[in-house]
């Protein structure tokens, strides 16, 4: 792996690129190392999003605010790393 995709604090957002071909793509590395490719349009529109929110005077969730949310509106269950 190239030194300049290591993740050293994950989740990591990659962008790897082929610039002969012209081509990148975006990944998150997560702390397992899985890779998940994520469509720059989604990216883009999250960013668009959350500086929206940020000019609003929210700011971002912290520490267990996250878990939080992420159950009461995505429906995740924590998981422990190990």
């Amino acid at each position: 792996m190239s030194e300049e995709y290591i993740c050293m604090n994950p989740p990591c957002v990659h962008v790897v690129i082929d610039h002969r071909k012209k081509i990148f793509a975006l990944f998150i590395e997560t702390a397992d190392e899985d890779y998940i490719y994520v469509p720059v349009e989604k990216i883009l529109e999250a960013s668009d999003k959350a500086r929206e929110l940020l000019q609003k005077h929210y700011r971002e969730a912290k520490d267990t605010e996250i878990d939080q949310l992420a159950s009461e509106k995505l429906g995740a269950i924590p998981i422990e790393e190990v």
